[in-house]
């Protein structure tokens, strides 16, 4: 099923319960993600120029682990599937005792075959709503719910109207077109030693969200 129909037999007063309890920044209201749920149902959804297909991933707060929905190209998913294999999954407290070098050359390994997430906050409801749904049979309901929620903020983040969202993308576009023209380089510019480079926990977190994203798609194909 694409996004839309999954949607559609979907409990969307639950949904729009879910989305705005556990995603907080939406900061929109249930009444507010219902209507947007019951209108992203009446579209019509566009295929884009390649199949997409959206799955279940995560990130980590705190040692947390949160659902996300991310969107990929099916066939960036199948080659991953055939090429990315890995030997072991490292547990967070293996990954904390180990030294920055192997933990480094650990990231590195597993990003080299790893699926581009593609972002489709900005892209057009219609195509997001095209792209094929796959989650886990064991998937419990809440988890469902989550996934979901996930999906519809994602698409929602510039608005949940379809003037909003495309009014808030053009001056995002605008403001990137004005910094390549002017061609400054400002401080935030500048090469600097990222999160990563001086943080522990964000190689562990991101160790943690590739090997589950490897997971899924052992299970999923």
């Amino acid at each position: 099923m694409n996004l839309q129909q999954t949607l559609q037999q979907t409990d969307l007063p639950c949904l729009a319960a879910c989305a705005t309890h556990r995603h907080v920044a939406s900061q929109a209201g249930r009444e507010t993600v219902d209507t947007f749920l019951r209108y992203l149902c009446e579209l019509e959804p566009v295929l884009p120029n390649d199949k997409e297909i959206l799955i279940p991933g995560s990130w980590y707060d705190a040692g947390e682990k949160h659902l996300t929905a991310d969107l990929y190209r099916t066939a960036d998913l199948k080659r991953a599937w055939k090429d990315w294999k890995l030997e072991r999954f490292y547990s967070q407290k293996e990954l904390a005792s180990m030294e920055p070098d192997a933990r480094k050359a650990l990231f590195n390994s597993l990003s080299q075959n790893s699926p581009q997430a593609l972002d489709y906050t900005a892209a057009p409801w219609a195509e997001t709503l095209a792209a094929e749904v796959r989650i886990l049979d064991s998937f419990t309901l809440e988890e469902r719910l989550d996934f979901l929620a996930a999906a519809v903020l994602e698409m929602a983040y510039y608005g949940f109207t379809l003037d909003a969202h495309d009014r808030n993308v053009e001056r995002l576009e605008a403001a990137v077109r004005d910094l390549d023209n002017a061609k400054i380089t400002d401080s935030w510019e500048i090469e600097r030693p990222t999160d990563m480079e001086t943080d522990p926990d964000e190689w562990i977190d991101s160790i943690l969200h590739l090997q589950d994203t490897a997971k899924m798609l052992q299970v999923l194909f």
